[in-house]
């Protein structure tokens, strides 16, 4: 095959590439986990959380439409945020606008991610600016969320920013933190992390802050819900994620479940993507996370979920 044919081949490949690459950006699922969790007290057997991440919603609020359909029939007792809701301050609004929908028996839960605080870009010129700083790893700059976070509060959203809360859940004691983001050093783990005492729960944004807890037995949490990686939205089929954003994580770990030291790690694949609306064998998703008791097979649905 002489050299045009080979360039021309390559171009169709090329560009058939991208196309599916974009088409898998926007081809969200719902991811169904079923965590066994040795610990875990009666009442919250069968318990459902609805777990969103990375959605990155940009400032026209484009995929704020199809986010509300996919989690509008889902059934869920509890939702858990994990941040980067927004790609830059933009799109607060649109974030806004999409997260203060979301209603649940035992409440709405949110923690922040790094983007959240990132200044906004509205042109194409501050979208070339904000890449290159990253690209050149220039210092980051930020900017105060509080009135995003003042507009999820007004709506009933808990918004933990290194802080930990208490609530009832079916007659048990659930202690729920929620630490900053990791991966731009905000996580301050000491504050985040529940005290002793009932079940305890994170949120975070990065993972690399749940392999610096300790498990359960120690002090820590029993449950870390995460994002960040986005699964490394360009993944290697068999092989796992090239890029992952994190200093900790190993390329078998940029999405799914996981255990350490008796935790259980469930990091999103996210419903967004960031800097560039691609993804390769790493569709995006939302989380839908089941409660239970040991062997799943043998768990039990309480009354009040029943």
């Amino acid at each position: 095959m002489n050299l045009p044919k080979l360039a021309a081949w390559g171009s169709v490949i090329g560009a058939g590439a991208a196309l599916y690459a974009w088409w898998e950006s926007t081809a969200v699922q719902v991811t169904e986990h079923r965590l066994a969790i040795p610990d875990l007290p009666p009442g919250l057997d069968g318990l459902r959380i609805l777990h969103v991440s990375d959605t990155h919603f940009p400032a026209d609020g484009d995929s704020v439409g199809r986010f509300l359909d996919l989690v509008w029939d889902l059934d869920y007792h509890l939702v858990c945020c994990t941040g980067d809701y927004v790609e830059t301050s933009a799109g607060w609004e649109a974030a806004a606008d999409a997260l203060t929908q979301l209603r649940a028996p035992f409440g709405v839960y949110a923690t922040l991610g790094a983007h959240d605080y990132c200044p906004p870009v509205r042109t194409i010129d501050e979208w070339i600016s904000f890449n290159l700083d990253r690209a050149l790893r220039s210092p980051r700059r930020f900017v105060d969320p509080q009135p995003f976070v003042d507009h999820l509060e007004a709506a009933g959203i808990v918004v933990l920013r290194n802080e930990w809360r208490s609530l009832e859940v079916g007659g048990e004691l659930v202690r729920l933190g929620g630490a900053g983001d990791d991966s731009a050093r905000m996580a301050r783990l000491e504050s985040a992390v529940p005290a002793p005492g009932g079940f305890s729960m994170l949120l975070t944004h990065a993972p690399d802050a749940a392999l610096r807890l300790a498990g359960p037995e120690r002090g820590g949490p029993s449950l870390v819900l995460c994002g960040h990686t986005h699964g490394g939205q360009i993944r290697v089929p068999g092989w796992g994620a090239p890029l992952r954003h994190s200093r900790l994580v190993n390329r078998k770990q940029a999405a799914g479940v996981f255990g350490r030291d008796g935790m259980k790690v469930v990091v999103s694949r996210g419903f967004g993507t960031a800097h560039v609306p691609f993804r390769f064998a790493c569709r995006p998703e939302i989380g839908l996370l089941t409660l239970s008791r040991g062997d799943a097979a043998q768990s039990r649905r309480s009354a009040y979920l029943a």
